[in-house]
């Protein structure tokens, strides 16, 4: 890391260049940078920096404050895995946490559900904001977090470009202008129903809570889904198998819940990553499998992480953007 003090003169040029690169480049340096410095204004950063043995391990970072949250509900988790056991080297854990962080702050570039996506679509929603927007044609579009979308009802189809998050689509009925919503090289179409898509990565998902849709990608024989079922489709054309949804949690944001059934722990931190700004981390491989079963309100994103320290071993530390459960 070039806040090390080992990086040298070769490291800072190839760092300069790679910002120079794109102002994306440019942005995500600068973010990192704000990262840093915010984690080094903290009172038990600067009290711990003063430790030099952590100091000599870890270069220039600083200690995090312990955060606090507010237990509301608990998660479920299976009694065989309830508690996990191992050493937990507290300071290291967490600095290379946050050396992780940064890293992908800096070299990951600008997140799809950042400050482009919504600067380039008709409508998009901030990070743990939802929005309900009626579209011209009559359709309503359901926007969860971070999400982006832009319109194009010019042509023969009613044309929706989702750019980032998720969105559920309530299509008003015309037979003579499908509705298609087009993410990563792939399509749905449908004439009248509601139903899901949701960018995930260089994947995106397809959900149907009524009626038909029809799903295509690259080369790929399309392929109809009905009530109840999804497909997953990635960015190099490849449609998964049609799976069967589940419509009692699918959709729950909408009613300011998150509903998790037996999904392991790294799947609901991906989640509640979609929820609040920064990075989640799992500093400890065992924890990653634990089995969840809850209802949280998205308002109250704490009481997950109160009941991860109630329920096992784990400890949560939050710091300005960066959370680690180690």
């Amino acid at each position: 890391m070039l806040q090390s003090g080992d990086a040298g003169a070769r490291d800072r040029a190839a760092f300069a260049d790679w910002c120079a690169q794109s102002p994306d480049h440019a942005r995500a340096a600068a973010e990192a940078r704000s990262l840093f410095a915010a984690v080094g204004q903290t009172e038990a950063a600067q009290q711990w920096q003063e430790n030099p043995d952590i100091r000599h391990e870890i270069g220039s970072f600083q200690s995090p404050v312990q955060g606090t949250a507010k237990p509301r509900r608990q998660l479920t988790l299976q009694p065989a895995q309830r508690r996990v056991s191992g050493p937990r080297p507290r300071r290291l854990v967490i600095a290379g946490a946050m050396v992780c962080a940064l890293m992908l702050a800096v070299f990951g570039g600008v997140e799809a559900t950042g400050p482009i996506a919504r600067w380039t679509s008709d409508y998009s929603t901030a990070i743990g904001q939802q929005r309900v927007v009626t579209l011209a044609d009559g359709s309503v579009a359901h926007m969860n977090t971070a999400s982006a979308f832009s319109v194009d009802f010019s042509g023969p189809r009613r044309e929706i470009r989702l750019a980032a998050g998720e969105v559920i689509f309530d299509v008003a009925k015309d037979a003579d202008h499908p509705f298609v919503v087009s993410a990563n090289g792939g399509a749905a179409r449908a004439v009248g129903t509601v139903y899901g898509v949701r960018l995930d990565g260089n994947a995106a998902n397809v959900t149907v809570r009524e009626g038909i849709v029809e799903v295509t990608s690259g080369d790929s024989e399309p392929v109809r889904i009905t009530v109840g079922q999804q497909v997953r489709y990635d960015g190099n054309g490849g449609l998964k198998k049609i799976t069967d949804a589940d419509l009692a949690a699918y959709g729950s944001w909408q009613r300011g819940k998150l509903i998790f059934n037996q999904r392991t722990l790294s799947d609901v931190m991906e989640e509640l990553q979609r929820y609040q700004p920064g990075k989640i981390v799992l500093a400890r491989d065992a924890l990653r499998g634990l089995k969840v079963t809850g209802v949280f309100e998205t308002a109250d994103l704490d009481a997950i992480f109160a009941s991860i320290e109630q329920t096992t071993s784990a400890r949560v530390t939050r710091l300005p953007l960066l959370t680690v459960i180690y």
